[in-house]
């Protein structure tokens, strides 16, 4: 029973998609509301690398529309092996190749099935009303 509360009280982690770290402004919105708004309840892992097969079709279930603005060729990708070389290749070499847009990064909350590409999305995650109970 102590396992599960000790699990129970562990930070949710959110996975940050960016192709840049440095200059991103949109980044760096995203991340200054879950500095801000999520205290510690938030573990973000900044992930400049193209996400694997698994979480690609993972993340298509959560919202296919929102990984299609970020990823322009969805599709093609979805139905590659999970053995090529896209996958978990940098985010820079994916934009270059048109894989990635370069115009905003990629949030995924894993445990809760959310994800979104801007400050805003991630503010409506972070609002008490969509919190579970």
């Amino acid at each position: 029973m102590s396992m599960l509360r000790s699990l129970q009280h562990q930070p949710k982690v959110i996975s940050l998609f960016t192709h840049n770290l440095e200059n991103g402004k949109a980044t760096e919105a995203i991340l200054q509301v879950l500095k801000c708004d999520a205290g510690e309840k938030y573990n973000v892992e900044l992930d400049t690398k193209f996400p694997t097969l698994d979480q690609l079709k993972y993340m298509n279930s959560i919202n296919p529309n929102v990984l299609r603005s970020q990823i322009p060729k969805l599709s093609e990708l979805l139905a590659r092996k999970s053995h090529d070389s896209v996958f978990h290749s940098e985010l820079k070499e994916c934009v270059a190749k048109g894989y990635w847009s370069g115009k905003h990064p990629l949030w995924v909350d894993w445990e809760e099935r959310r994800m979104g590409n801007d400050a805003e999305s991630i503010r409506k995650l972070l609002e008490p009303e969509n919190k579970p109970e």
